[in-house]
Parts: C-alpha cells; structure tokens; sequence
C-alpha cells in the first residue's frame, strides 16, 4: 500500500523467550467473572448469529515504523496468531490484515477512501467517521462476509436453492449457500473475515513497549467482536483495556489468551453466545 507513511520507532525489548508469556500480578478469576467479561466484550453475543473470525491464513502488513521496527511487530503479531491456530501465508501473499501508524488518522482514512475505496467499503465507513470525527487515537474496522457452515467461501451462481424441478435462478450471478443443511440445533452459515485494519496514531504510541503495541494490535484484529471497555481496569485482565492509559498489562494476559483460543477452537458456524462458556473453560485449562 504506497501511502508514504512516516517513520517512527517504538520502544522495542528483546524477543521473548519460546513458550508461555507470563504476565506479573495477574490473579486467577472464577469462571463466571470470565464469562461475564466476555459477555460486556462482545459486540453481539446472540444465539443465532455465528462468532466471527479469520478462516483464511494471515497475510499481515506492518507500515509506519522503521524497518526493524516494522519486521519485530509482523512477527510478534504473526507468532501469536499461529498460538491460537491461525497460520500465516508465504511472502507475496493478498494482504488480509494491516497495522497502520500515521501522524494524521483523519487524514489517513480519506487518503484510503480516495486511493482503495474497497479497503474501506461504505458499510464499514459510518462506523470509522464516527470514530474520526470523536478524534479516537486508533481505529479499527473488519470487513466480513457470510460463507457456508465450514468456514468456506460461497460460489457465484444464479440457480435458486432448493427449485432445481423447476428451474428457477437468478438474473444475475449472486454468492448462494448450497453446502448446508437444514438444523434447530446449527446455525447454516458462518460469518468470516475478509480483512483488517488498524490505524495508531503515531503520537499515542511514542515511549510504548512495542511487544504491549503489537499484543493490542492481535486482539483487535483477530477478535473481530471484541469491543474494548472504554477506561476500565477489568477483571480479569486484559490488555484491550485500559489503552494506551499507563497502567494497563503490557503483554497479552491469561484471559486475552483464552479468549483469542476459545474463538479460534469453536465450530465455523458455532453461535456467538458459546463463546462467553468456551473462554471460561479455556481460562481454567490454563491453571
């Protein structure tokens, strides 16, 4: 994307270690104060829409730090992504994710609607103006569609599901869900990612630790519904909230990991309100 961003480096600490990231003071939660977050965290929690995720392998793209800088957050990102069993696509793979850090968010996102209309499309974009107009430091956005009960992407077609004896089809070719079967107990579609972006303000992250930048960064992206508490110190702990306020973890915690497992372990076409449940018992599993 040759958008000319600037240069800036974070703070970058060495790679940790292979294995488990621990993060100092957290304190085990009981089940249903788990449950409970994951339920003020997600966006739409019923039961008869799917959770939403990646089911294509990640292509990341990192702009707006320097070279090293840009490599070390790709590659945390990307490491983490491949903990929860979302691999990563070879080099000169289609970009699906992208970090941005620019020094003028506003200005960046109509340079985005004018140059790559399609990385922004008109029903992401009421959402992102807000977003702008209230001045937020970072923004985020996934564009997503309906595919079929495993994750698949639907065929064009213009055959009308279910008329075959009598022929009936569409004017025009149009995505249709044929790989399904009717069930009370399964949702017969899934609801997956297309592509991410998120959008820092290079000023919010000047002095950060860039493992606490990239660690952010995979939540938002990989968790598509996971709307942050806005000025909260939850519990349990997480590190998409509060930020970038001092204070918060500085690494991914045991709950981030849990819910970030828990989503990715689901069924392509299992209900949101599952979720809340499968973070728990991902959460104890952890002890």
């Amino acid at each position: 994307m040759m958008l000319g961003l600037t240069s800036y480096t974070a703070t970058a600490q060495d790679a940790p270690a292979e294995g488990e990231i621990v993060v100092p003071g957290e304190t085990a939660r009981a089940p249903e104060d788990v449950r409970s977050l994951v339920q003020r965290l997600a966006e739409d929690a019923r039961p008869d829409v799917p959770a939403t995720r990646f089911f294509d392998a990640l292509c990341l793209s990192v702009s707006g730090l320097n070279s090293a800088g840009n490599d070390y957050l790709h590659d945390r990102i990307v490491r983490n992504a491949a903990d929860i069993g979302l691999p990563a696509q070879g080099e000169g793979c289609r970009v699906n994710a992208m970090v941005l850090i620019f020094h003028d968010v506003a200005g960046l996102v109509e340079r985005i609607k004018d140059e790559q209309p399609m990385l922004l499309p008109r029903e992401e974009r009421v959402a992102v103006d807000a977003a702008v107009a209230r001045g937020d430091e970072f923004i985020v956005w996934h564009n997503e569609e309906d595919r079929n009960m495993g994750g698949r992407r639907l065929a064009y077609g213009r055959a009308v599901p279910g008329d075959d004896n009598v022929g009936g089809s569409f004017n025009v070719d149009a995505r249709i869900n044929i790989n399904n079967w009717p069930s009370r107990a399964e949702l017969a579609f899934s609801r997956g990612v297309v592509s991410a972006a998120i959008i820092f303000d290079s000023e919010i992250i000047e002095g950060m630790e860039i493992d606490r930048l990239a660690d952010y960064a995979t939540m938002r992206l990989l968790a598509p519904d996971l709307i942050p508490l806005d000025g909260e110190f939850p519990e349990p702990a997480s590190i998409t909230a509060p930020f970038p306020a001092e204070g918060g973890p500085e690494r991914l915690t045991r709950f981030d990991r849990a819910y970030l497992t828990a989503l990715y372990a689901l069924r392509p076409n299992a209900p949101a309100v599952r979720l809340a449940r499968a973070v728990a018992e991902e959460y104890e599993g952890e002890d």
